[in-house]
């Protein structure tokens, strides 16, 4: 073991044989589950597209599923296979073909692929995008669709503890730079080890790597700065709140983490004054996501400026905080009879003037929702 390379420990570590190795997606993979159930099945496996991010384990499904059903394993990029690869990789043994991107099929491909699928290949299509669509209606009909998501940093937590098991050291303030720098990506977590091979990996290791000077100190620095952000916004300064976004930008904090909590904040603190600011914040989220850094850096001074500006309310989040609060209280009303399904006793409202009629729509007056003075509401 003392011979061994930093590489192959590294590769060893991340090596999943069985299927209580995955980790993250627990809406497929926990008991009862879909792919949980797939996979425990000894009998029936649907062919499946399984779309999400890099790194959060479709290939690494797929793999098990071949080596748990005794199937010949194949793998094309669609990318950059062609017909005639596909007909030379498919023969009369049982396989499980992975096609990547496979929204990069065309008509003759999917169409070739039609009769394999009624006999002994099991096909599962990946893509970073749902490609259901692309796909023809003969080809839809034979496949199950699942959603991928990216690792929580809870998961990628567990994939360092068991490279740490295999040998190797990493300090808790280099782990969590670490873990913010793989993005919700295994694969990309796995790589930035082989690049440090080190077999104790320290802060100053990984800053060096990435070409950063890391601001915080420790885990709770990361909170700090994010908190200091969002209180900058929510007390109309944009400088500070820019200030505090630089300051996260270049200790590498995750972009997408930022923009999660400037959707947070449109709702919470600017709710009804202003009402494009939520569709602002989701809108920065969704370049984050689908251009990534340094580009996005612009869209979310922009949106952070936006909202430092806006007029401020509270009075949505105030809202649901009394309603929950009474219901965790035991306040449990009954549904009035008249707003039941299938009601003969409704007033459709559209059907009176103005669209509004006078109707009782709980069992007894409650009230959650004030409007506040900056409250826009017509």
């Amino acid at each position: 073991m003392e011979d061994e390379t930093i590489e192959n420990i590294v590769k060893s570590a991340f090596e999943i044989e069985t299927f209580d190795q995955l980790v993250g997606q627990d809406h497929l993979f926990s008991k009862g589950k879909p792919l949980y159930n797939f996979y425990h099945n000894n009998t029936y496996f649907p062919s499946l597209i399984l779309f999400g991010p890099p790194g959060s384990g479709k290939t690494t499904y797929a793999k098990l599923i071949a080596k748990k059903k005794n199937l010949d394993y194949i793998y094309l990029n669609a990318s950059i296979s062609t017909l005639k690869d596909i007909k030379s990789s498919l023969t009369d043994k049982p396989t499980l073909l992975l096609i990547d991107e496979i929204h990069r099929l065309d008509q003759k491909q999917q169409d070739y692929l039609l009769s394999f699928l009624e006999n002994n290949v099991i096909l599962i299509g990946t893509s970073f995008h749902n490609p259901y669509f692309r796909l023809n209606k003969a080809l839809r009909s034979r496949l199950f669709v699942y959603e991928f998501k990216g690792l929580s940093e809870k998961d990628l937590s567990i994939l360092l503890d068991r490279v740490c098991l295999h040998g190797i050291k990493i300090d808790n303030d280099a782990r969590f730079i670490i873990i913010k720098q793989s993005n919700h990506d295994a694969r990309k977590l796995m790589n930035i080890l082989l690049a440090l091979n080190l077999k104790h990996i320290t802060k100053k290791d990984v800053e060096n790597l990435f070409n950063i000077d890391l601001s915080y100190d420790n885990l709770q620095e990361h909170y700090d700065f994010i908190s200091a952000f969002i209180k900058s916004i929510r007390g109309s300064d944009p400088d500070a709140a820019i200030y505090y976004l630089a300051r996260m930008l270049e200790s590498g904090e995750d972009p997408e983490f930022i923009a999660r909590r400037l959707c947070i904040l449109s709702s919470e603190d600017i709710g009804l004054a202003d009402k494009d600011a939520v569709n602002i914040a989701a809108s920065t989220l969704f370049i984050v996501q689908n251009i990534g850094m340094p580009e996005a850096r612009i869209n979310l001074a922009f949106c952070t400026i936006y909202l430092a500006l806006a007029k401020k309310s509270n009075s949505a989040y105030i809202a649901i905080n009394k309603a929950q609060a009474d219901v965790k209280n035991g306040l449990l009303l009954n549904v009035p009879k008249h707003l039941k399904t299938n009601s003969k006793d409704y007033l459709y409202p559209h059907n009176f003037k103005g669209s509004f009629v006078n109707q009782q729509y709980l069992e007894k007056k409650l009230k959650y929702f004030y409007k506040k003075e900056n409250d826009k509401i017509e």
